[in-house]
């Protein structure tokens, strides 16, 4: 950050002095030639005004390659540690990170993430908290479950509140709908093919139930008007079920051509899945990243 604040004052005062020089001298004719003196070194001495902007600007653009370059005021409130994608570098398909990742994102809160691989976990992760992620740390606080870290900010980070009461309270939808991912994880993990009919049933079930519920309220949200965490906790679970089951199942349930199912459902993942928080590059993960980890789960990666 120090070169980046040196080269953006060198170029404030580039811009000044040329300023300068065209108000406080007159033009004798469109032939003159630009001449500056007084502040500049010997390196610069007999260097027209272009070549010096093209020059510094050639300094600019590489130093613009060093990530977080031109994040300048964009202090970091608090660190998210994730699961990492097998290059250890990108965030891997964790829908648990990715709610917490659109909780800050809504709320306009500047983070730093920090994905992880199983062996470069740092001490006080594994022995405070098992390893467990996601987990944040901000000012000196460390905890683990999505949820609970959600809640945490909700309270840390009061304006732009997601926990409104509507029809529903959040909690009372997390409560109705607490057994889907377990559901769909059973479900998609399955290798057993006796066993998929009754799984599948269950599957089923908690999506008539958001389904239900989605018809019983006003507005656009699961708990009616307004947007809670009870959608964004959702958003990224329904999203590894339409990938993961139709890929392993062969079971759609969100049907983006023909007659959808449940109405109610498929119309509320349609605007959910537009979300801008949900398709940030810092949070999103493709498909494929899906696919490849259900495999690990099922044993097949």
């Amino acid at each position: 950050m120090t070169q980046a604040c040196s080269l953006l004052l060198i170029l404030s005062a580039l811009i000044a002095s040329t300023y300068s020089f065209f108000v406080s001298t007159p033009q004798k004719s469109q032939c003159s030639i630009l001449s500056m003196s007084g502040g500049r070194s010997k390196a610069e001495q007999g260097k027209t005004s272009r070549t010096m902007f093209k020059e510094l600007r050639g300094k600019l653009n590489k130093a613009a390659e060093i990530p977080g370059f031109f994040d300048v005021g964009e202090k970091s409130e608090l660190d998210l540690y994730c699961k990492a994608s097998k290059d250890g570098i990108q965030i891997g398909d964790c829908p648990f990170t990715q709610f917490v990742q659109m909780v800050l994102q809504k709320k306009g809160i500047n983070y730093s993430l920090h994905p992880l691989l199983p062996t470069n976990k740092p001490s006080w992760l594994v022995e405070k908290h098992e390893g467990k992620m996601p987990a944040i740390v901000h000012k000196g606080v460390s905890m683990t479950d999505s949820l609970a870290i959600a809640e945490y900010i909700e309270k840390t980070f009061p304006h732009s509140s997601l926990t409104r009461q509507g029809a529903y309270s959040y909690q009372e939808v997390l409560e109705k709908t607490q057994g889907f991912f377990p559901a769909m994880s059973a479900f998609i993990k399955n290798k057993d093919s006796g066993k998929d009919s009754s799984l599948q049933a269950e599957v089923d079930k908690q999506l008539d139930m958001m389904d239900e519920i989605l018809r019983s309220t006003p507005g656009q949200y699961i708990c009616g008007i307004e947007m809670t965490l009870a959608d964004l906790y959702l958003t990224p679970q329904l999203f590894h079920g339409v990938v993961a089951m139709e890929h392993f199942k062969d079971h759609t349930f969100f049907h983006i051509d023909g007659e959808p199912t449940r109405p109610a459902l498929e119309n509320y993942l349609s605007r959910m899945l537009e979300l801008p928080e949900f398709n940030s590059k810092k949070a999103y993960y493709g498909a494929d990243q899906v696919v490849n980890g259900w495999k690990v789960a099922r044993g097949e990666a």
